[in-house]
């Protein structure tokens, strides 16, 4: 694209799309849409006689050439709507996504939890949500990205939860005391098999940090990592949610049962598929 000096919403649409289509971009004419309306700063739905200053059309070049590179929008839009709040984001973490929200949804048809661990918080979509909704709730978030922690830290600061959340830079649960304290833990781990991390969209595979993606040669290396150190920051009867490729939801079931999980039983994403699980755990000593 080259800079106009006028051009028409409907003309910057037909430009964007034909370029975002050329790069594979799914859904080209909505993206068009969206960046127009990121680029504009005004509705993305605008009417297609409408025209775009020599600015907002330069802005829009470099948001097209960005996303034709696979950029998620995201990371061009630099926020996500996650359970109805929004979100920071950037390249240090995972993007929220649906899928997750399945899960914060089931935990909100269960009893509130008083104590929350989010391992691997990353911009603390899932920990900030849970102490959105449950007010007399406090969490801690961790992850070893210090770059995370602070996307997670500006939106504690956006949402207001200043004096609720801890956030810790931490190997999973090194930075923690080894006691049963919390009633709810939360992980969305990495669980993408090594050799497949080839295969993931560019806009995942290129953009979002592998840390946050590689689970190994069979993608539970950080969850059979992590149970034995977790089972001892629990309370008796504390719930364990985590995400997972619905392929690998057996073996993380039996890895949790090995591990003292009980009642377990699985939460499905939009299509149906085995995308979460829960358990609930009796204690060391239960």
């Amino acid at each position: 694209m080259t800079r106009p000096v006028s051009l028409t919403v409907g003309a910057a649409i037909h430009r964007a799309q034909a370029l975002l289509r050329e790069a594979g971009v799914d859904g080209p004419r909505r993206e068009a849409r969206l960046l127009v309306g990121l680029a504009s700063g005004l509705d993305a739905f605008l009417p297609t006689d409408t025209r775009l200053s020599p600015d907002a059309a330069g802005r829009l070049e470099v948001l097209v050439a960005r996303r034709a590179a696979r950029e998620p929008y995201a990371h061009l839009a630099e926020e996500r709507e996650f359970m109805g709040l929004r979100f920071l984001v950037s390249g240090a973490a995972l993007i929220p996504r649906p899928e997750t929200e399945c899960l914060i949804e089931a935990l909100f048809r269960d009893r509130p939890a008083r104590h929350i661990l989010d391992l691997g918080t990353g911009t603390g979509a899932m920990l900030l949500s849970l102490l959105d909704r449950w007010p007399d709730a406090r969490g801690v978030g961790v992850d070893r990205s210090v770059a995370a922690l602070a996307v997670a830290g500006r939106n504690v600061t956006a949402l207001g939860l200043h004096g609720r959340a801890l956030l810790l830079a931490s190997d999973w649960t090194g930075a923690l005391r080894a006691a049963p304290t919390f009633d709810l833990a939360v992980c969305n781990p990495p669980y993408v098999r090594t050799d497949e991390i080839g295969t993931l969209d560019p806009e995942v595979r290129d953009y979002e940090p592998r840390l946050a993606l590689d689970g190994g040669s069979d993608g539970l290396d950080s969850v059979r990592g992590l149970l034995p150190r977790l089972v001892r920051m629990l309370e008796p009867g504390a719930r364990a949610v985590f995400e997972t490729d619905p392929r690998l939801w057996e073996g993380l079931a039996a890895l949790t049962e090995q591990h003292g999980g009980r009642d377990i039983s699985c939460i499905p994403d939009l299509a149906g598929r085995r995308r979460g699980l829960i358990a609930r755990f009796p204690g060391l000593a239960g």
